[in-house]
């Protein structure tokens, strides 16, 4: 079926489509130099409008774009309008059951995501919207029809409010989750330590994000929610004791985590280090050749023994050092030294050793 625009209202509209031809699943609107094929599924409305004398078609796509057709007889302006709207909704209401099913599986996979007992991510929700995104992709309507249809619409606003509010989602879901596991594990933050955790220590030891900092004074429980992490990651099968690292500044404070750990979560498989520990670790795992560390790392006195024998030997071997190092003592530290072999002096030892 097809509509031309008269020839004198193609004359006088001056307009570079003159014609539109309906189409199995679409319209082809053109002129003598110009022609657009509008498919169905990028149509999102169609207005049929009556000006002094003639008709005129409208065809809305997304994005604001609008084509027109000018000049063409009033009732055969009608009559195609009619007869391609016919044609038009009967393929939308096709295309919105196969948008409804599409729809029906995005939105009970969010629901399975959303039900799962456990920590949901926020970098997992780039993942989500990039899955919603493609649901939208796949749909044969234009996303801003779907409201028109009772079986897609509550659908599309549910995908759609993961889309925009996402991170909300994520954190209301969360902390609902939170509350349900801090009242079904009660006993465990109690006897996980020896006192109770707070709400605060608790609520640490369940958030499941790729990095969580905790902000706490000295003696407040930072260790505590380190442990409790530990007990919690073992408790919930997340992780098996050899794939969890604790790590501390200190060999004492590593040494008091380690006894913590075994006092509390009662297992030698989880092993506190520090930095150094496990730098030499990952070092001596990957490399050929076993290294250890000098004792003189751990032994400050013996430390401090080498380093004055060290400038005892420099200062007796070169008068250059021992020259520099008497001016230094005498004009910088208003020291009173020996004239010779001031370097074996035992109050000169003793005083520069801390």
């Amino acid at each position: 079926m097809e509509l031309r625009a008269t020839k004198m209202g193609q004359h006088l509209a001056q307009h570079p489509y003159n014609r539109v031809r309906l189409l199995n699943a679409g319209v082809e609107v053109s002129g003598d130099r110009h022609e657009y094929l509008i498919p169905f599924n990028q149509l999102v409305a169609i207005h049929c409008k009556r000006g002094i004398v003639w008709g005129e078609l409208e065809f809305e796509l997304p994005e604001a774009k609008v084509v027109r057709l000018h000049g063409t007889d009033w009732q055969e302006t009608q009559r195609f309008y009619h007869h391609l709207q016919q044609s038009w909704q009967a393929w939308s209401d096709e295309m919105a059951q196969i948008s409804a099913d599409v729809l029906s599986a995005q939105v009970t996979e969010l629901e399975q995501l959303n039900q799962q007992d456990r920590w949901l991510k926020r970098s997992e929700l780039t993942d989500i919207c990039t899955m919603i995104k493609g649901c939208f992709e796949a749909i044969p309507l234009p996303q801003q029809r779907l409201e028109e249809f009772d079986s897609c619409r509550e659908r599309y606003r549910y995908c759609l409010k993961w889309l925009n509010y996402g991170l909300k989602m994520v954190d209301e879901r969360n902390q609902q989750w939170t509350t349900r596991m801090l009242s079904e594990h009660a006993e465990f933050f109690e006897q996980v330590e020896s006192q109770p955790l707070n709400s605060s220590q608790a609520q640490a030891v369940v958030n499941g994000e790729n990095g969580v900092l905790v902000l706490a004074g000295a003696g407040s429980g930072k260790t505590s929610v380190l442990v409790a992490r530990a007990g919690w990651l073992l408790l919930r099968k997340e992780a098996m004791p050899e794939q969890i690292l604790l790590l501390a500044f200190g060999r004492k404070a590593a040494e008091e985590m380690n006894d913590r750990i075994k006092e509390r979560l009662h297992t030698a498989d989880i092993q506190a280090k520090t930095f150094h520990a496990l730098a030499l670790q990952i070092i001596n795992h990957s490399g050929k050749k076993t290294i250890n560390i000098s004792k003189l790392e751990g032994d400050a006195q013996a430390r401090q023994k080498l380093l004055v024998k060290t400038w005892q030997q420099e200062c007796a071997a070169k008068k250059a050092q021992a020259k520099g190092w008497r001016q230094w003592l005498t004009e910088d530290l208003d020291w009173r030294v020996e004239e010779e072999n001031y370097w074996q002096d035992k109050k000169a030892r003793d005083a520069l050793s801390p």
